[in-house]
């Protein structure tokens, strides 16, 4: 539970007590600060007790985890960012090296652990932390640089991350909250965070929860999953409401995607056990459908649970199974293009009104069907908007406010992939029906937050901001890491400083070679050239070289001096491709950057305290764009993609035009996206608080940190303001 608390709350944890030595405050404090933490309450170490000496070392362990100071770092070019070889020369000698050694040419040199033998005369050995010809690592030369670089001084520049102490009495509590803010999430939360969801219910129960606010899917799939071990069915059935919960809750139970976008596998079931799921399945809401959702699945689990069996007691479901093995039902789907295809509009409308979220997603393609039946359908769409999730209230707002605006629509999936596609599928609409659209919308949003727990007599400060922040909505693949924002947010960064890209990878299973890349572009996305391990230097961008396995754990750098930049250069698009090897997701992986003020080799390569965001790579693309550099503005915005590609032939050279249209549309997504500027002010509106210039006087905040509300609370947001 503390490192829960250290990890997603900032929370230290200690017990109560007479406190602490000045000694020991002078210590703990010390080594807090060495790693660039430190604590917005100290005063409360003179009331705690000396018994948090024995979670001292663990807890400081999860600490060093969370900005990535766990693992050594070895760049290949150990003299980095000073000497680095210049390219055609360093090819050549690595060519002679290779010749040489197969050939046995090399009478005299250093003969590493891996069998290869490097002549005096054509590398220094000890300029590198990776064999120089081959450029795989070798376990004498990362020992030898993990020890000088121990002994390396520190950089000046602390970039802080604030801790809150807290008593061990007073944790409990706010775990409690913090769990109830991910059941009540009604987005997708990280899968990462699942895990803690588990522990958190395994250790409060699920007493204290409301099953009516528990609306998010996934969600809800690992609360059943903890009440089927329970053995409480009569409380699963109560919370079920279709067939596919019953799929999320198997595939939870599994170990499998909740999500339901990879396959997934169903545990044994008793005699007792099958008829559980029959009487769920009995009086499920769109049997049919769900079941021809995912015909194949259903058909392997029928063939276990025996339907026909039972038809006696159970007949719907009998019988649904039946049509099923048949090919006899008809989806939701196929009669709505049926309703299309004939023109029968009055038909269409009565047959969506069924599902508002399918009817929202029609909306445009029916308004484009019927021109002329403009306000019998908006008519139709407003009778259902209260039955819309304010996220996909949001989301439709975004969709019409820049439909006839953008030459592109950008798409991103269950698996954190993005698609970008011309917007050309739909005609324009015309501004009399997008301005009727959007003030049905904006009535539904402030209905539907109405309904939230009233803002009457309170005094609402919302930082403008917040315009530069996306609400997180999509937040199921986002990397694990020290900031979280949903993507395309803008993070204002001291421009000052150099910036260190980093990433690091321990290859799990077989040799895996990740390639830390830049691309530069103009204002117009048009490429201006790429710092990789094909092209090591531009002006203001240097590259620590490229390793190409990683037994011990590999590092590479890219150091960006931004005041060095060439004036056109107005983009920078850094990118991690996997050349061969592991997915990110299947090893230790992950990147971030620094912001350093002394960079030079005789300073430490990784230095912990600079660390302005660490985050894990999980995903499954033939490369990651983690982040886009905005140098106008001085903001790093946070993408979050995997994008697909060629192992063997994954390279900055092969992506840039692709990385150009990509990250031009991420870069504007404060624009086509929700941001949390509008879902405050909707939540202040709709809940009938006032709205103030003076933070000071307010009594709800909204911010970037250090407010009742902030852009990086997104299990808070996504659970109390959606």
């Amino acid at each position: 539970m503390k490192t829960i608390a250290l990890n997603r709350l900032n929370l230290l944890a200690i017990p109560r007590g007479n406190g602490w030595s000045a000694q020991q405050k002078v210590m703990f404090l010390a080594e807090l600060g060495k790693m660039g933490y430190r604590l917005s309450n100290p005063v409360l170490l003179d009331q705690a007790s000396e018994v948090f000496l024995m979670d001292y070392k663990y807890l400081m362990e999860v600490l060093r985890k969370k900005k990535g100071g766990n693992v050594k770092y070895v760049p290949l070019f150990k003299n980095f960012p000073n000497d680095i070889p210049e390219d055609n020369s360093y090819f050549l000698k690595r060519i002679f090296g290779y010749l040489g050694n197969v050939l046995s040419l090399f009478e005299d040199g250093v003969e590493l652990q891996n069998g290869v033998k490097v002549p005096k005369w054509l590398f220094n050995i000890y300029e590198f932390g990776a064999d120089p010809i081959t450029q795989m690592q070798s376990r004498e030369l990362f020992d030898l640089a993990v020890r000088e670089n121990s002994s390396k001084p520190e950089d000046t520049n602390i970039e802080w991350v604030e801790l809150t102490i807290v008593f061990e009495e007073e944790l409990q509590e706010e775990l409690r909250t913090y769990l109830k803010d991910l059941v009540y999430s009604r987005s997708a939360i990280k899968e990462e965070l699942h895990t803690d969801l588990s522990q958190l219910i395994n250790f409060f129960g699920v007493e204290e929860l409301d099953g009516d606010l528990i609306v998010f899917k996934e969600t809800k799939a690992l609360v059943l999953a903890y009440l089927w071990e329970q053995g409480d069915y009569a409380a699963i059935e109560k919370l079920t409401g279709n067939a596919i919960d019953v799929l999320r809750m198997f595939a939870s139970l599994t170990g499998t995607d909740v999500s339901l976008s990879e396959n997934i596998k169903f545990p044994k079931l008793s005699r007792k056990e099958r008829k559980v799921i029959l009487g769920i399945l009995e009086h499920s809401a769109n049997l049919s459908e769900d079941l021809k959702n995912y015909k194949g699945l259903w058909l392997e689990i029928g063939r276990y649970i025996h339907p026909s069996e039972y038809a006696k007691q159970f007949p719907a479901t009998a019988e649904v199974f039946d049509a099923l093995r048949n090919g006899k039902i008809e989806t939701y789907g196929s009669k709505t293009e049926r309703f299309l295809l004939l023109n029968q509009v009055n038909s269409l409308l009565k047959h969506l009104n069924n599902k508002p979220g399918v009817f929202a997603r029609k909306l445009h393609e029916v308004l484009r069907r019927f021109p002329g039946e403009t306000e019998k359908v908006l008519r139709s769409f407003e009778s259902i908007i209260a039955k819309l999730e304010v996220k996909n209230l949001l989301m439709l707002r975004s969709y019409f406010n820049t439909i006839n605006e953008e030459e592109y629509r950008t798409i991103v999936n269950k698996k954190g992939k993005i698609k970008v596609i011309p917007n050309n599928a739909f005609a324009e609409l015309t501004e009399g029906q997008i301005e009727q659209i959007l003030e049905i919308i904006d009535r539904g949003l402030c209905t539907k937050l109405a309904k939230k727990d009233s803002w009457v007599g309170q005094k609402i400060w919302i930082d403008p901001g917040l315009n530069n922040y996306t609400v997180p909505l999509q937040q199921r693949k986002a990397s694990d890491g020290i900031i979280t924002v949903g993507r395309g947010s803008r993070i204002k960064v001291d421009f000052d400083k150099v910036l260190r890209l980093f990433v690091y990878w321990k290859e799990a299973d077989q040799r895996t070679d990740l390639d830390l890349s830049v691309i530069q572009y103009d204002e117009y996305w048009n490429c201006l050239g790429h710092v990789s391990y094909t092209n090591l230097r531009s002006n203001g961008i240097v590259h620590s070289g490229d390793i190409q396995s990683a037994p011990h754990g590999a590092a590479e750098f890219i150091d960006i001096t931004l005041k060095a930049l060439p004036s056109e250069v107005k983009y920078l698009a850094p990118q991690v491709h996997k050349y061969c090897g592991n997915n990110f997701i299947e090893m230790d992986c992950h990147a971030g950057w620094m912001l350093r003020k002394d960079v030079n080799a005789n300073m430490k390569t990784f230095d912990i305290k600079t660390v302005e965001n660490k985050f894990d790579l999980n995903g499954v693309g033939g490369y990651a764009i983690p982040v886009i550099v905005d140098i106008e503005n001085a903001e790093m915005v946070i993408t979050d993609l995997y994008v697909s590609g060629r192992n063997f032939y994954n390279n900055v050279e092969g992506s840039k035009d692709d990385v150009s249209l990509l990250c031009s549309q991420v870069t504007n997504f404060v624009n086509t996206r929700p941001n949390m500027l509008e879902l405050a002010t909707f939540n202040a509106t709709g809940r009938d608080a006032e709205i103030i210039d003076d933070q000071e006087g307010a009594d709800i905040t909204f911010g970037v940190q250090g407010c009742t509300y902030n852009a990086t609370d997104v299990e808070k947001v996504l659970a109390e303001l959606i």
